[in-house]
């Protein structure tokens, strides 16, 4: 009977601590799971959060893809140096300046008349006129009218498209100003991200150009320039 008790209380111990490995690898499993699947929820949500920033990041890089682009009318004056009967003289006389280092542009057709410079009021383009007399070059000062023109944008860098445009009509409204330049590069920065329109690049590099020359009379000189490449631009939208 002795032997039987002792043999029991083996038994019972041998049991008991089986039970209680068994316990103890079952809470380390349970934990085990508990903390793989709290971690896995974590770097789901990392994930998901990853994925909305950069969805975010894209719509801010382009968040119009169709739109109506309504630019108001504007008066500006230029450096009349040419009026012609035919293309081919303007394109001529266009040629013989630019050769000179002068950016003129045909600003208008029949007749063809062939301009240098860009100023808001008729009084902003004396000093030119006067420095293009010195070179033996005459002018008139002619003042330019647009009417209100609208048009649609659509695609990719529609946005960017818009603001640049934007940036252009207010320079004719208002003059060739440092806030105005400066904004274009802001613009561009923000919006033209690693691959930007091909028929906004050429506008792009005037307005580099126009903030590179330290003096005035150089920047009212190129700014036809910016008129006319945006104009480029407008007919390219507009399919013309």
């Amino acid at each position: 009977m002795r032997g039987r008790g002792i043999g029991d209380m083996r038994l019972y111990e041998r049991i008991r601590v089986v039970v209680v490995l068994i316990l103890g690898v079952m809470a380390i499993g349970l934990l085990t799971w508990g903390v793989g699947k709290i971690y896995l929820e974590l770097v789901g949500q990392s994930s998901s959060d990853k994925a909305a920033a950069v969805q975010t990041r894209g719509k801010a890089a382009n968040p119009l893809t169709d739109t109506v682009l309504n630019l108001p009318a504007v008066k500006f004056w230029t450096c009349q140096v040419g009026v012609f009967q035919n293309e081919r003289n303007a394109l001529l006389r266009q040629e013989q300046l630019r050769v000179l280092n002068m950016n003129a542009e045909v600003i208008s057709t029949n007749p063809w008349t062939v301009g240098i410079g860009l100023g808001h009021t008729s009084d902003e383009l004396k000093g030119l006129r006067q420095s293009l007399a010195d070179k033996g070059i005459s002018t008139v000062i002619k003042q330019v009218v647009l009417s209100d023109r609208s048009f649609r944008v659509a695609g990719n860098g529609s946005q960017l498209t818009v603001e640049v445009l934007t940036n252009v009509n207010t320079i004719l409204q208002g003059g060739l100003t440092v806030e105005a330049l400066t904004k274009e590069k802001q613009i561009w920065n923000a919006l033209a991200g690693d691959y930007p329109p091909k028929e906004l690049e050429g506008l792009h590099q005037l307005y580099s150009q126009i903030l590179g020359k330290t003096n005035y009379e150089d920047q009212k000189a190129l700014g036809l320039s910016l008129f006319f490449e945006s104009q480029r631009v407008i007919n390219k939208f507009s399919g013309k």
